[in-house]
C-alpha cells in the first residue's frame, strides 16, 4: 500500500504491522507542526463496504477516548477521502504484552504484585471506554502494549462495539483472539455484550501475564490443573489472585464483577495483601497468620478457651513459636478452600 504523497504524513520506511483489512507505518509529520514518529493506520482499497464501515467505527471510537492507557489519535482522514486513515502515537520503546510474555524478560512472571497493577491499569482503560459506551471486544496479548515506563496502551479498536450498535463482522476474517474473547462475543454466541466482556479478557491477560503462559479455552482450568496453587506452588502471594478470577474469568456475565469500580476495589485489596504479605486461605489450616514463622496445633486444654464443648465445628489452635491461640470454624474455611479449587 502506498501513502498518498499529498497527505501531511510521510512514510519512514518502516511497516509496523499488516493485516487483511489495513496496515499500519511509520511516519513523521510533513509540516513539522508535530515532531516525533507516528503510526498511520490505513485502510487497504477495494474493500467491502463493511470494511469502511468498521474502519470508520473504530476511527470514531478512539476520537471519543481520552485515557493514558489508551492510544490517542492525533489526525485522521477527511470522511470523504478515497485514502482512508487515521494517525496516532508511537510511543518508544513499547511493544506488545505477548512478545513480553513470551520472553525471558517477563517481569509479570511469577511476580502477582506487578502483575495485578497491569490488571488494574487494564480495568481502567476499560471502565473509561465503558463511560464512552464501547467495547474493546478484543483484548489480547497482542492488543496491549507495554511502556518503557511500565505503563500500557490499548490499541487496535479494530471490532469494538459501540452500545445500540451491531456487530460488524466480515465475512474473510476471524473475529477475535481466541481464548482470550470473552464467551458472549464468540461469533454466534447470545448474551449482551458489555464492559464485562472486556473484564472477562482482562482476567486471562492477568491469568498469563503471571504464569508467562498463553491461555486456557475456558474458565474451568483457572480453578483447577492452572490454578495459582499448582502452577506456582512456591508463591503462595500469587495465590490471592483467585479473588480476581473468580469475579472475571466467568462464562457467565452474571458472575462476573458487577461494575468496574467493584473490580478495581477487588484488585487493590489484593495489592494490599500481596504487599502486606497476608498467608492465602490454603495456609491458615497450618502457618500462623500472626507471626508468619510458627505453625498452628492443638495444645493442652485447648477445649476449654474457646468453650466446653466448643461450638460445632470449632477448632482451638495455637502457634508453636508467637503462641497466639485462634479460633477455626473449619467447615467455613474447608469450603472455601474447596471452592477455590472447584469453584461452580
Amino acid at each position: 500500500m502506498k501513502i498518498p504523497s499529498d497527505i501531511r504524513w510521510k512514510p519512514t520506511g518502516t511497516t509496523i504491522g499488516s493485516g487483511g483489512q489495513a496496515s499500519a507505518y511509520e511516519v513523521t509529520d510533513g509540516t513539522n507542526a508535530l515532531p516525533g514518529k507516528f503510526a498511520l493506520k490505513a485502510l487497504a482499497a477495494g474493500k467491502p463496504a463493511k470494511a469502511y464501515e468498521r474502519f470508520a467505527r473504530e476511527l470514531d471510537s478512539l476520537k471519543k477516548l481520552n485515557h493514558p492507557s489508551i492510544v490517542k489519535v492525533v489526525d485522521h482522514a477527511e470522511p470523504t477521502s478515497p485514502f482512508k486513515f487515521y494517525v496516532m502515537e508511537l510511543i518508544d520503546g513499547a511493544q506488545p504484552l505477548k512478545k513480553t510474555l513470551l520472553s525471558d524478560s517477563n517481569q509479570f512472571k511469577n511476580n502477582p504484585r506487578l502483575a495485578v497493577g497491569l490488571f488494574i491499569d487494564l480495568v481502567e482503560a476499560i471502565a473509561h471506554c465503558w463511560e464512552n459506551k464501547i467495547v474493546h471486544r478484543d483484548l489480547s496479548l497482542g492488543n496491549v502494549l507495554i511502556l518503557r515506563s511500565g505503563g500500557i496502551k490499548l490499541i487496535d479498536f479494530g471490532i469494538c462495539q459501540t452500545e445500540g450498535e451491531e456487530t460488524i463482522t466480515l465475512i474473510d476474517e476471524g473475529v477475535g483472539t481466541q481464548n482470550y474473547m470473552a464467551p458472549e462475543c464468540e461469533s454466534g454466541a447470545a448474551g449482551d455484550v458489555t464492559w464485562k466482556s472486556d473484564l472477562y479478557s482482562a482476567g486471562k491477560i492477568l491469568w498469563s501475564a503471571v504464569t508467562g503462559q498463553m491461555a486456557f479455552s475456558r474458565e474451568s482450568a483457572a480453578y483447577n490443573a492452572k490454578s495459582m496453587q499448582k502452577l506456582l506452588p512456591d508463591s503462595p502471594s500469587a495465590w490471592h489472585l483467585h479473588h480476581l478470577f473468580e469475579k472475571s474469568i466467568r462464562h457467565d456475565p452474571e458472575k462476573r464483577f458487577k461494575e468496574p469500580s467493584e473490580a478495581l476495589a477487588a484488585a487493590r485489596q489484593v495489592l494490599f495483601l500481596i504487599t502486606a504479605g497476608y498467608p492465602p486461605i490454603e495456609l491458615l489450616n497450618e502457618t500462623c497468620p500472626t507471626c508468619g514463622w510458627g505453625k498452628l496445633g492443638s495444645f493442652d486444654g485447648s477445649h476449654m478457651v474457646f468453650g466446653n464443648p466448643p461450638p460445632r465445628g470449632v477448632r482451638a489452635v495455637k502457634c508453636n513459636y508467637c503462641g497466639f491461640c485462634f479460633a477455626q470454624d473449619m467447615p467455613t474455611l474447608n469450603e472455601n478452600i474447596s471452592r477455590r479449587t472447584f469453584l461452580a
